[in-house]
């Protein structure tokens, strides 16, 4: 999807890799007046269990998925499937722009970072800067490429960059993690730190699993409407995004494309990480 903004562009990207807590708060702590036992409250605050899996411990916040290691490996594995099924990690027509130096590129809710590092790695004239609300995941400085950057961030708050600021802007499995208010908060900055002619791309599944018979129907039926209910998450943005970006009239040139995953053991190894990864 192409932006019609205007053509002033800046590029304002931070010239050293950032490192920040996830707490907002720490920013205004002094810890040299703290003990040990301050500090270490406010980390274990940061996270809370639920039946032996550890979440984002803040209520502001709609994110259905756990922050973990079993999280981390499913994110991991959902990254090398949507590579593999995709044929790639991206279908703009973008790929002659990304050899071209200066090219900025923006990942939201980056996680462990593995789309942004395989960009730094394939495009080294562009610079990605990769974002998520949990630090916690992101690699080691000596595991990424120089032209790759993480910020912590949430980007319900906004995008802390300009307007014009980025060629790409990629935004990938979010559907867990923002209400539908929210949802056209975070399209609107996206737009306004796309330049003129970038791209934005999309990728949310659809949850409904196809020839599902009626055990599965009523599952998926509740836990549609359960996310719905408790936590304002609907499971099928992925319809109302293409709506969303119409209303703004502020894109042109949306494309909609989609591809199967096969599920089970029936379609070989394959199969059977597809249904691991969900």
């Amino acid at each position: 999807m192409m932006s019609k903004k205007s053509k002033d562009s800046r590029n304002n990207l931070p010239k050293n890799k950032v490192r920040k807590h996830n707490l907002e708060y720490f920013d205004n702590s002094n810890f040299e007046t703290k003990d040990i036992n301050e500090v270490t409250s406010l980390l274990l605050d940061t996270y809370k269990t639920y039946n032996g899996r550890r979440f984002l411990n803040d209520d502001n916040l709609n994110c259905l998925l756990p922050s973990d290691k079993i999280e981390l490996e499913r994110s991991t594995l959902s990254h090398l499937l949507m590579r593999h099924q995709w044929k790639g990690n991206f279908c703009s027509p973008i790929k002659e722009k990304l050899n071209t130096r200066g090219t900025t590129m923006l990942d939201i809710g980056c996680g462990p970072g593995l789309w942004a590092i395989d960009m730094g790695l394939k495009y080294p004239s562009s610079s990605i800067i990769a974002i998520d609300i949990d630090s916690s995941n992101f690699p080691p400085s000596d595991q990424y490429p120089q032209n790759v950057c993480f910020l912590t961030c949430n980007a319900i708050n906004g995008i802390p960059f300009p307007q014009n600021t980025f060629d790409f802007v990629n935004i990938s499995m979010m559907w867990s993690v923002f209400s539908e208010a929210q949802w056209i908060l975070v399209i609107k900055e996206l737009v306004r730190v796309l330049k003129h002619d970038g791209w934005i791309e999309f990728t949310e599944p659809d949850p409904m699993v196809k020839n599902r018979g009626k055990k599965l129907t009523w599952l998926m039926e509740c836990f549609s409407k359960a996310c719905q209910e408790i936590r304002d998450v609907n499971v099928h943005i992925h319809e109302k995004i293409p709506n969303y970006i119409k209303e703004m009239d502020e894109l042109k040139d949306l494309t909609c494309m989609s591809v199967d995953y096969p599920l089970g053991g029936w379609y070989g190894c394959f199969g059977d990480y597809v249904s691991k990864w969900l």
